[in-house]
């Protein structure tokens, strides 16, 4: 089967939306919440391809995935931050982020002029009427209290005849507004042909997601397990001062 990327414009629309003017209240409490030089860790989580000829189409859409290899991290340095203009009456006049992107173990740059992993914070019903979200069609909406983004979905029809299913999910932290969570998946009748997952990297975040497992439930066994240990030592180190010092030496 012969796939094509998802083009650069819709991916692009994901992340900042369709030209708008504000037609109403154009004043904002947007503010950055990184500053120039901050560093952040990132991992490929992911990486399936059902014929590792997709692995081109999966670059095409996001190009720094070719520097990386499954459970590889990935250095983000924020680099320059735009001013933010008071009012923002347009799209065009959103503020940009630039970053570029080092491997993790050799320091090899990636990519440079990277624009999607940060946004201003602050407004975020703000910036969902900037980005114009809500009006796409195919593009949902994803605004909870940690994160905002969106998810969308397109289908083409393959040369073979095979309709094939594109989604893209991008979540931002709301606490600093770098990217979260990233995740391009291309399937058919209910098969992947490519499944990419990239994450903000935490101590204790796994570097290669099983198959099968949501990120969300690793994330919660990973917290589980440091809370259990935890725990376990707190009742040996107890138990232990309850013991005779004959028994304590004698272990």
């Amino acid at each position: 089967m012969r796939l094509r990327p998802l083009t650069a414009v819709l991916t692009f629309l994901l992340i900042v939306g369709l030209p708008v003017t504000i037609q109403a209240q154009s004043n904002h409490v947007l503010e950055w919440g990184v500053d120039i030089g901050d560093e952040y860790t990132y991992v490929l989580q992911k990486a399936f391809f059902a014929n590792q000829n997709y692995r081109d189409v999966a670059v095409a859409v996001f190009p720094f995935i070719a520097g990386l290899e499954l459970g590889q991290k990935a250095i983000l340095s924020v680099d320059a931050l735009d001013e933010i203009p008071n009012p923002i009456n347009e799209s065009s006049q959103m503020p940009i982020s630039s970053c570029s992107m080092t491997r993790g173990n050799d320091s090899v740059s990636i990519e440079t002029d990277l624009r999607g992993f940060v946004v201003p914070i602050g407004d975020w019903e703000f910036l969902t009427e900037m980005t114009n979200i809500t009006d796409m069609s195919g593009v949902t909406l994803i605004d909870t209290e940690e994160e905002w983004g969106t998810k969308g979905t397109a289908t083409f029809q393959a040369g073979d005849g095979s309709v094939v299913t594109v989604s893209i999910e991008i979540r931002y932290e709301k606490e600093n507004g770098t990217l979260n969570y990233l995740r391009e998946r291309y399937s058919t009748l209910g098969t992947d042909l490519i499944d990419i997952i990239v994450v903000n990297w935490h101590p204790g975040m796994p570097t290669v997601l099983a198959a099968g497992i949501q990120l969300e439930v690793i994330l919660i066994i990973s917290i589980g397990a440091v809370v259990g240990l935890i725990i376990s030592s707190l009742i040996y180190i107890g138990r232990k001062k309850k013991k005779s010092i004959v028994q304590q030496l004698g272990e």
